[in-house]
């Protein structure tokens, strides 16, 4: 009887063994599968947040064009989210502060509010989440680069442009967006840089237009209305631009206000062979968002990146509207 109990519990032992041989093998090839799936996947992709102004005009479509284009050349998972308009600046704030609980590996931003953005890339850095603007600089904070127009010589070229168009002498008026955003800053103080050079040259209204269309047109109706010998407008965007060319065609007056805008879209562009816009500063709205994501990409994989990177700027007149109509 002892002998059969004997047999009993060897025999089990046995199985005992055979099964943990067996659990230790699936385990062991449950892992090599896992392996082999993620050498198949490769790395991680690098995620790359891209958060514009907004997505409601040709520009910021392009800038989203751009950062989609080198996402995709450099296999980069990419978000790009934007607030409804360009005055929606908290809105932008609480996108930002979701991508930095998302932990996103870089974060490109068009500050809405170049001052009050700050706490934000604070708070990106203190999460070790790299930060580019693009477009607009941001007032302060831990920067890696800027991406986009030399805006001060952008506005140079616009007062320039009226100086000549004028003779140097006449009376003008500014249209900027949003008071908050360096970029509006910048080309407002470039535009008044040139025309200090032209004493005949009389800036009669400066007002902000939030880069809407339709307040411009408003703004440019009663800057008309108290204005009547006014000769020349400057809007710091191309939909401010349009907004006050319809308000200036309303009114008559084609043929005496010179209007002149930032930014190219087709609209705009078209307005200009038409006769109807003077000329506009041209900007490579692409290349902010290619040259943007591709920055961060190289700062990412270790590269030296510039703290600056200029993306370019053109006036655009009926002489040489065609290159960009093409």
């Amino acid at each position: 009887m002892k002998r059969i109990v004997s047999i009993i519990l060897i025999f089990m032992l046995l199985l005992a063994t055979v099964a943990g041989c067996g659990s230790q093998t699936a385990k062991e090839s449950t892992q090599d599968t896992q392996q082999a799936e993620s050498q198949e996947q490769g790395p991680k992709k690098p995620s790359i947040a891209v958060i514009p102004k907004a997505l409601d005009s040709e520009f910021w479509l392009d800038v989203k064009s751009g950062a989609e284009k080198a996402a995709q050349e450099n296999n980069v998972d990419l978000t790009v989210l934007a607030p409804d308009k360009e005055s929606n600046v908290e809105q932008q704030f609480r996108i930002i502060e979701d991508m930095i609980q998302k932990k996103v590996d870089a974060l490109c931003i068009a500050p809405c509010d170049s001052a009050g953005v700050v706490p934000f890339i604070d708070k990106a850095n203190e999460a070790n989440i790299p930060v580019f603007t693009v477009d607009t600089d941001a007032d302060g904070g831990d920067v890696v680069s800027f991406i986009g127009t030399d805006n001060i010589m952008g506005g140079k070229l616009a007062g320039e442009r009226v100086i000549e168009l004028l003779n140097g002498k006449g009376k003008v008026a500014l249209i900027v967006g949003v008071p908050g955003q360096q970029t509006m800053r910048d080309r407002a103080a470039g535009f008044k840089e040139a025309l200090a050079s032209a004493p005949g040259i009389e800036l009669v209204a400066e007002q902000p237009a939030n880069s809407e269309r339709a307040l411009a047109m408003t703004v440019m109706e009663n800057i008309l209305q108290a204005n009547p010998d006014l000769d020349a407008v400057f809007a710091c965007s191309t939909l401010m631009a349009m907004g006050a060319l319809e308000a200036v065609e309303a009114a008559g007056k084609l043929d005496q206000v010179k209007v002149i805008g930032f930014d190219s879209q087709q609209e705009s562009l078209e307005a200009i062979k038409a006769g109807k816009m003077d000329s506009l500063v041209a900007q490579n709205s692409f290349n902010m968002g290619y040259l943007g994501v591709k920055a961060a990409v190289d700062y990412l994989n270790g590269k030296d990146v510039p703290n600056r990177i200029d993306t370019g700027t053109e006036l655009v007149t009926k002489d040489n509207v065609d290159k960009y109509l093409q």
